[in-house]
């Protein structure tokens, strides 16, 4: 199969809220320069040419504003669940009502920085393997507390996960169906498939691919992009915009 056929949709997770950011909105319509997260998120994936269809997960309380957002984009809403993992089960759902794909891509609305190399690469991956994430090392010291002292845990053996995770769509359905069916809670969609008996093939990530997840995220985001974009602010003073917006 050449390159050009392998194909996936991609499913982004942007139902979320902000509340570890301190925003009083979802922290996807936050300001990054001179758009939003989520906007930025979204640009990677409708830019990248191996990328047949978007299926965007919003919260009902946000789907005015977000529709608004990407009026014009060829990108389908789906209303979320519950959980993230209700949420990605939505959305399969409804993509397999459609032209379902072989192959899906799902993705946290809050990583504005994935590059389409690393989308490449989790493509290439999940069509070899059937299911595939992105890894980085970890540089700080880790320890397990037990029964009131710590221990070091061997970091060489642990990897931080991130997003994109790419999966064979019938082995994603069945591993969420299964799930569903047991009330069953996961951390993210590839313990799924381990849940489900299936192996998932690990990928160098990219240490840029973060999830803006508290304000000193927000605060590094802006900060790359002064150095690498320095266009998309009028001033430095970008740097300490409020998250309050």
């Amino acid at each position: 199969m050449g390159q050009q056929e392998r194909v996936a949709d991609a499913v982004i997770a942007a139902a979320g809220q902000g509340k570890r950011v301190g925003a009083r909105r979802n922290k996807l319509l936050l300001a990054l320069g001179d758009r939003s997260v989520l906007e930025r998120t979204l640009e990677v994936f409708r830019t990248h040419s191996r990328i047949r269809r978007i299926w965007l997960v919003v919260s009902p309380q946000d789907r005015d504003e977000i529709e608004t957002l990407t009026a014009g984009m060829d990108i389908t809403l789906v209303n979320g669940g519950i959980r993230r993992q209700d949420s990605v089960h939505c959305a399969l759902t409804q993509l397999r009502e459609s032209e379902a794909p072989t192959h899906v891509l799902i993705q946290d609305g809050a990583r504005p920085f994935t590059t389409h190399d690393l989308i490449d690469r989790i493509l290439d991956a999940c069509f070899e393997h059937g299911a595939a994430i992105p890894g980085v090392p970890l540089t700080d010291t880790i320890r397990r507390i037990r029964e009131g002292t710590t221990e070091v845990i061997d970091r060489s053996k642990l990897i931080a996960v991130q997003t994109p995770q790419g999966f064979q769509l019938d082995w994603l359905w069945n591993a969420s169906q299964q799930a569903q069916a047991q009330d069953g809670s996961v951390t993210d969609d590839a313990s799924l498939l381990e849940n489900a008996g299936h192996r998932v093939h690990c990928v160098p990530g990219d240490p840029d691919n973060r999830k803006l997840t508290i304000p000193e995220d927000f605060e590094w985001a802006r900060r790359l992009l002064v150095q690498v974009h320095p266009a998309t602010f009028s001033s430095r003073s970008a740097l300490s915009m409020p998250l309050h917006a």
